[in-house]
């Protein structure tokens, strides 16, 4: 059985992640603004091919609609860095720095 609530859930979680509007995302997929509407607000129920349009479209795989852990906001993520940064001890704040340095440079 479908779970209509987590994929419209998902698509939205993604879509907004991705910054793009429902008409942008209607219009790469080639539907109704309001037909995204309706998938995320869980009011209509998608065919695997509009799944899967819209999976590429956002640049995801169709699994990800389905996936009941749901994405962390910016304000958790940073949340939970920190607290791990907090807990470092110095050699290991060392090491961290050193990655993060290097992944952004």
């Amino acid at each position: 059985m479908l779970n209509l609530d987590l994929i419209g859930a998902r698509i939205k979680e993604i879509r907004k992640r991705k910054k793009l509007s429902q008409e942008k995302l209607a219009e790469m997929v080639c539907m109704n603004h309001r037909s995204i509407v309706r998938l995320e607000n869980s009011y209509s129920k998608p065919s695997i091919e509009t799944l899967e349009k819209i999976a590429a479209a956002l640049g995801v795989s169709v699994i990800d609609f389905f996936e009941t852990e749901t994405l962390k906001s910016r304000t958790q993520i940073v949340d939970e860095i920190n607290q791990c940064i907090a807990s470092m001890s110095d050699e290991e704040l060392k090491t961290f720095y050193k990655a993060v340095y290097h992944f952004i440079h």
